[in-house]
């Protein structure tokens, strides 16, 4: 029987609406779970950067945590990659920002030489290079698994590479860097001085070195000042800032080293 005013096959049969209501709810289950999770972790870490009970035992917490998710970097890679990768998007958007300004600034975003120190996935590589159209940028990282990941957002042309490697050891000249970047990894060198020493000789005069790191687990002022002195520098030549936008950067601190004044060169 057809029923006036009704359209054939306007009506899905009961079995592919089941399946379909099935899999849509599904889809909407993981995502809210997953929307309650990053909304339960972003309300405690302010909790925590803005209570002064919060800061002294959530650092505490926080760096046990953090060395428990180091594992992200070897197999778990792929864990990284898919959960906390896009989570963190607004934050790397927010350096890129940075990156672009501040070279912008130094009359530097021509064919800059930019390294992402501890690089992950390449998700920050590849939001400075939408910004920065003729920059050249290379991601170091340690771990061989992300760079799998990373490897996705290299060029043919070379503009965009990506090395396994050590940054206290980077494989570049002497004075040879517009900028180095680095966000979520200062926390993780087993060497810190090392690496600001390293910084320190690659960047060209008048470049610079942007480090970004969550405030509940990276260094102390009395603990940089240790750092900067055992680098060669003196501790004033390492400056804390605070992270420019919204919420989720607030959660964050930025270290500045300058290379040589070009006066100084």
């Amino acid at each position: 029987m057809r029923f006036p005013g009704r359209r054939r096959h306007s009506t899905p049969t009961t079995a592919s609406t089941g399946l379909a209501d099935s899999a849509s709810a599904g889809r909407i289950q993981r995502s809210g779970k997953r929307s309650r999770l990053f909304s339960a972790f972003v309300i405690v870490s302010v909790a925590a950067a803005f209570t002064r009970p919060g800061r002294t035992t959530t650092r505490v917490l926080a760096r046990w945590l953090d060395a428990r998710v180091g594992g992200f970097a070897e197999p778990e890679s792929s864990v990284y990659a898919r959960l906390f990768a896009p989570f963190l998007g607004r934050l790397y958007r927010r350096v890129a920002d940075d990156v672009a300004a501040e070279l912008t600034s130094r009359g530097r975003q021509r064919k800059a030489m930019i390294v992402d120190l501890g690089c992950g996935t390449g998700e920050l590589v590849l939001a400075i290079s939408r910004r920065l159209r003729d920059a050249r940028i290379v991601g170091l990282d340690h771990s061989p698994s992300m760079l799998l990941w990373a490897n996705r957002h290299a060029t043919t042309d070379g503009r965009l590479r990506f090395m396994t490697g050590d940054a206290a050891v980077m494989p570049f000249g002497d004075e040879s860097v517009d900028m180095v970047v680095s966000t979520l990894s200062l926390h993780h060198w087993e060497e810190p001085a090392n690496v600001f020493a390293e910084i320190a000789r690659v960047l060209q005069p008048g470049g610079v070195a942007l480090i970004y790191d969550p405030k509940l687990v990276t260094f102390t002022d009395s603990e940089m000042a240790e750092i900067a002195r055992n680098a060669g520098l003196e501790p004033s030549e390492i400056g804390r800032e605070r992270v420019r936008g919204g919420l989720l950067s607030r959660l964050f601190v930025r270290f500045r080293l300058e290379g040589l004044s070009e006066e100084q060169d």
